[in-house]
């Protein structure tokens, strides 16, 4: 939601992820004149009313992503009609101000439910992913696709590659097959 045209370059198919809209609290509760909560040593540029542009939590969160054409394409015609925005941001509210993470969050569950998209919790019991599994989903397609950790870990924005380790499922044909190409190596395949 954090993401500004000056951080897109169609040209080249990529953008910069480097700052992140948050709504930062007041100092005192409900009092805009009181200023804001900042933690020491955190970047922040004030939009409008809460809401802020702020630095990833890591440098590792800062990078430049290339986009697949089809994306680079749709932010070409999104840039055509999209609401102006005196923030300079991608994805404004029709006002042109920044979006909330609730209505993020609302037309997220609107895509899933139009999708009819539902995970399946153990016991049969059912629900509609959360925004941020989208993560882990992207992290264990492209372990599947063959993607190196490292890669992984910088299209996610992690530190380390520990980080992405927590992001990525078992993948039990891919385990097997590394498996059984082990044991063929050392002479005990069948």
């Amino acid at each position: 939601l954090g993401l500004t045209w000056d951080m897109v370059d169609l040209d080249a198919a990529t953008m910069t992820l480097a700052w992140q809209l948050k709504a930062l609290p007041y100092v005192e509760s409900r009092s805009p004149t009181s200023g804001f909560r900042v933690p020491r040593g955190f970047e922040s540029r004030h939009l409008v009313g809460t809401y802020h542009l702020v630095r990833p939590k890591t440098r590792a969160g800062i990078r430049v992503v290339p986009m697949v054409p089809w994306l680079a394409e749709a932010l070409v015609a999104w840039r055509r009609c999209a609401p102006s925005s005196p923030f300079n941001l991608v994805w404004p509210r029709n006002d042109g101000a920044p979006r909330s993470a609730e209505f993020d969050r609302a037309q997220w569950y609107e895509i899933v439910d139009q999708a009819g998209v539902i995970v399946t919790l153990p016991g049969g019991a059912t629900r509609r992913p959360l925004l941020y599994e989208a993560r882990h989903t992207a992290a264990t397609l492209l372990l599947a696709g063959g993607v190196d950790d490292t890669t992984i870990k910088a299209v996610l924005g992690h530190s380390s590659v520990l980080s992405t380790q927590a992001y990525l499922h078992a993948d039990h044909t891919r385990t097997r097959a590394a498996l059984a190409a082990s044991a063929e190596m050392v002479g005990l395949g069948r």
